[in-house]
């Protein structure tokens, strides 16, 4: 049975923390990926644009009196 000394035993855990923190940046940057191009498929969609109309009709406007009618009836 071979006998581990301190510092291999050190070297491994310090390969082992590594090698997570590696694993760990790779999912962040294949997340970021992820959410920009999920932002770029989404500004891309077509836009439904309500188109608003308002009239506005003056009525009596003798004597100073101004009735105004803005939308509809």
């Amino acid at each position: 049975m071979e006998e581990k000394t301190l510092a291999t035993e050190l070297l491994h855990e310090i390969k082992m923390s590594a090698k997570r923190w590696f694993i760990a940046f790779i999912i962040m940057v294949i997340l970021e990926i992820l959410t920009i191009s999920g932002f770029l498929w989404y500004i891309t969609l077509p836009v439904e644009e309500v188109v608003t109309e308002y009239t506005q009709n003056a009525e009596d406007i003798e004597d100073s009196m101004v009735r105004q009618l803005i939308g509809g009836e």
